[in-house]
């Protein structure tokens, strides 16, 4: 699907000024009506795309133009620790990329699109992933916070994987509070994923929130494609997190 967004095109009309002058009667008019034509941007696809590490997919470019005439396009791409120089199908990562384009007249206009990029563990030697999450907090069921999407596990050394939030979403989906109360940079070591021993780095905040936030235990279930976590966040909440492996 080929999608456009056309910025509202404004006409600026300041009217006419008339002066009589007095040498020859003839009036003077100052400032002209004049149209500026906000960014246009064209590109194939939406603006969210799941896609496997390692695929052939490759990301639709995106032509920005005012009026007819092609714009200089500016690209900032974000991933979960940072600003990475684009978005890369071969490392698993939660990438923002923003372009923006700018008209002659220096109004802006931007596109946002999200590419979840995960490579799939067989959760015995590996628990890499993307996961549902269903999280239950103070031991409250509620189902609000079954099924959000998404939490991404990723390699990110031998033996050991980041979690892309900590509390499995409970803010960022369950409230819709936005990636900004994500809890990220846990990092798991697995010892032995058969046996589920686990260890974990030390507390992160939990997003604008702040505080810390201490992963305590996990385990795994191959034959669910399951992963059970808990978390305990010194504002005084306990999270009680199930993953379910979405099937890429």
């Amino acid at each position: 699907m080929k999608s456009i967004i056309n910025l509202i095109k404004v006409s600026f009309v300041f009217g006419a000024l008339f002066t009589i002058s007095s040498c020859n009667n003839e009036p003077e008019i100052s400032n002209i009506s004049r149209i500026t034509y906000f960014p246009t941007f064209v590109y194939e696809g939406g603006d969210f795309a799941i896609i496997p590490c390692a695929s052939d997919f490759e990301i639709p470019p995106i032509v920005a133009t005012e009026n007819g005439q092609e714009l200089p396009l500016t690209v900032v791409t974000k991933g979960i620790s940072g600003t990475v120089p684009s978005v890369d199908i071969n490392k698993a990562d939660i990438y923002v990329e923003t372009t923006s384009a700018v008209n002659q007249d220096g109004y802006a206009g931007e596109v946002v699109r999200t590419f979840w990029v995960a490579c799939t563990g067989d959760l015995v030697s590996s628990i890499e992933g993307l996961y549902s999450s269903t999280v239950i907090r103070n031991g409250a069921v509620n189902p609000q916070y079954f099924d959000l999407e998404y939490v991404l596990i990723r390699k990110v050394g031998a033996n050991q994987y980041e979690v892309s939030c900590a509390i499995g979403g409970y803010y960022e989906f369950g409230r819709a509070y936005g990636s900004d109360y994500r809890a990220p940079g846990v990092i798991v070591t697995a010892t032995d994923i058969p046996s589920n021993t686990f260890s974990f780095s030390g507390p992160v905040p939990v997003g604008a929130f702040g505080g810390a936030c201490t992963m305590t235990s996990m385990t795994v279930d191959p034959a669910t494609k399951t992963i059970h976590f808990t978390s305990d966040w010194d504002a005084g909440f306990a999270f009680d997190v199930t993953l379910t492996q979405v099937a890429l």
